[in-house]
């Protein structure tokens, strides 16, 4: 297996190739972007027989969205009625979490389960009930019963609600692991390659251009996120995407701080595996120049819940722009005008990868059309 941010430079078995397809009977397939819906359609891939190349622009795979994605798997954050179709979708992905574990072994998971409290008892009483009326197992917990749970807290609201399905995962180590798998299956990663452009040849795929030359492929995987808008447009192709700010800040000094993940006074916090608190928060309305002023506040919360005698300190603070669709559901499919070109980018996507991935790689290798 590769060690972690230095293994994934490769480069000289690749196949460049300027005139017409190989013809050999496994699919050479171009995944474009290592994050983790690259890396989980990569390995899906790869594991189905096909020979895979994943190019990743940055010089370490998980370097963008995924990076400073928060890695909550779950959906008791949400009420179900503000989005039936996108809450059910999630409920359906977080399942493939246990069939990855089966398939990977251990995942990088941080905390198993979530402590959800809003802003008054109604509201939480609310979101319990719309939950189990989802089919979501969730119950509600008393002031003792979160005491004992979360023995740190020293600020307790009357009731809480526990989602004991819930968990929080490392999305970079994740990425790191279906990588490395892929890998093991004998895909290629490289990284600090940009892609430049699809070649076509006979108005299908015949490859990508890089800064390093042309990979030759039969079918070429967008999974870039946003950037992705960029390589279909020369095809006549608008990708019906958006990008919207999140934030992402990392805090020392987690050690036994805290058990679950926990989502109160307006704060999502969970551990991460090092001995760090790891918070989410909504975009500044004053950008990149309310990200100081943010993490300052976000500190001073978790020093008051926690009755820590000192604010914890900042590690990072940053923002990724996620990739976003109007109605909420992820980019998945054969794109028009050119034949063996697919994208596939959504929201979010760490709770999406792993069911994205696999039904990507059946659509790829097993789609009539795409051949």
């Amino acid at each position: 297996m590769f060690a972690r941010g230095s293994g994934y430079q490769i480069w000289k078995n690749l196949h460049f190739e300027e005139n017409g397809l190989m013809d050999q009977a496994a699919p050479r397939v171009v995944v474009v972007g290592a994050g983790v819906i690259g890396a989980s359609v990569a390995w899906h891939l790869a594991r189905k027989g096909a020979r895979v190349t994943v190019l990743e622009k940055g010089s370490s795979p998980a370097g963008g969205v995924t990076r400073w994605s928060y890695g909550w798997v779950g959906t008791s954050s949400s009420l179900p009625s503000d989005d039936p179709a996108n809450f059910a979708s999630k409920v359906q992905a977080a399942v493939e979490f246990k069939r990855l574990e089966r398939e990977l072994g251990s995942l990088p998971i941080t905390a198993r389960g979530s402590l959800v409290w809003l802003g008054s008892d109604e509201e939480t009483v609310a979101l319990i009930a719309e939950q189990k009326a989802s089919g979501v197992r969730m119950e509600t917990l008393s002031r003792a019963d979160l005491a004992s749970m979360e023995p740190r807290l020293a600020t307790l609201p009357a009731l809480a609600a526990w989602a004991p399905d819930d968990f929080a995962i490392e999305p970079r180590d994740l990425t790191h692991q279906l990588l490395d798998a892929a890998s093991e299956a004998g895909s290629e990663i490289v990284c600090g390659t940009s892609v430049d452009g699809v070649e076509t040849r006979g108005g299908r795929v015949a490859g990508v251009r890089t800064t390093k030359g042309v990979v030759a492929a039969d079918f070429v995987v967008l999974a870039n996120a946003s950037a992705a808008v960029f390589l279909a447009a020369p095809f006549g192709i608008a990708l019906p995407l958006r990008e919207e700010p999140a934030v992402l800040m990392r805090f020392a000094g987690g050690a036994g701080v805290l058990r679950h993940l926990v989502y109160g006074e307006g704060v999502e916090l969970r551990s991460g595996l090092a001995d760090e608190l790891v918070s989410a928060e909504d975009y500044p309305d004053d950008g990149q120049a309310g990200l100081a002023a943010l993490a300052d506040r976000t500190a001073t919360t978790i020093a008051r819940m926690f009755a820590l005698s000192a604010r914890p300190t900042l590690l990072s603070v940053n923002a990724a722009y996620r990739p976003m669709t109007d109605d909420g559901a992820p980019v998945r499919r054969f794109l028009p005008n050119v034949e063996g070109l697919y994208a596939i980018v959504a929201h979010p996507g760490v709770i999406l990868a792993p069911q994205l991935g696999r039904l990507a790689a059946d659509e790829v290798l097993g789609t009539e059309h795409a051949r």
